[in-house]
């Protein structure tokens, strides 16, 4: 269960610089490829697990913190998890952070894409189980370009040669 989250005003320099660091052990998880999901899964469940007792102690102030928080719960495992990263990239757009607006939309999606909806902004790709075929995930096709780019989505054109570019680089390393 997530709790109630507490959205304070006070700054917590400790709670922010804890933070920064389970947001820079996260990312240094997703820099190694392969990835090892044996390791990172029970590394990303504790993160996000210390990441909720700062937000549930109000200890989150800045919007950086709040971004930092959703990308730690974008990597989660349902649609709780996508849905509170939402909620988080949208306080950290409300406090002015510039980067939160693409979270905003790649949480969304993820979020939409959980419940078994399409996406609205296209930033979730998947992968066809047979070969290196790269697609954008199901999306909406009512949403406009300019929906897209207002959160720092690419326009659905690029997304969509973002997907070839994917398949051919997936391509490429196999025949390596």
């Amino acid at each position: 269960m997530i709790g109630t989250v507490t959205f304070r005003t006070a700054t917590d320099p400790a709670a922010s610089r804890r933070l920064a660091q389970l947001f820079a052990q996260d990312q240094a998880d997703r820099a190694v490829q392969p990835i090892d999901w044996s390791k990172v899964a029970p590394a990303d469940q504790a993160r996000r697990s210390e990441t909720l007792q700062l937000l549930n102690g109000g200890r989150l102030s800045q919007g950086e913190d709040f971004y930092h928080a959703a990308f730690l719960f974008q990597h989660g495992d349902c649609p709780q998890h996508y849905e509170l990263a939402n909620l988080l990239a949208q306080q950290a757009m409300r406090r002015g952070y510039p980067a939160a607006g693409w979270l905003y939309a790649a949480t969304f999606d993820r979020w939409m894409l959980s419940l078994g909806r399409p996406q609205k902004y296209g930033t979730q790709y998947v992968t066809e189980p047979e070969g290196c075929v790269v697609k954008l995930a199901p999306y909406d096709p009512a949403t406009t370009d300019a929906e897209r780019t207002r959160y720092g989505a690419p326009t659905l054109a690029v997304a969509l040669r973002q997907a070839d570019k994917l398949s051919a680089l997936c391509n490429a390393r196999q025949s390596n």
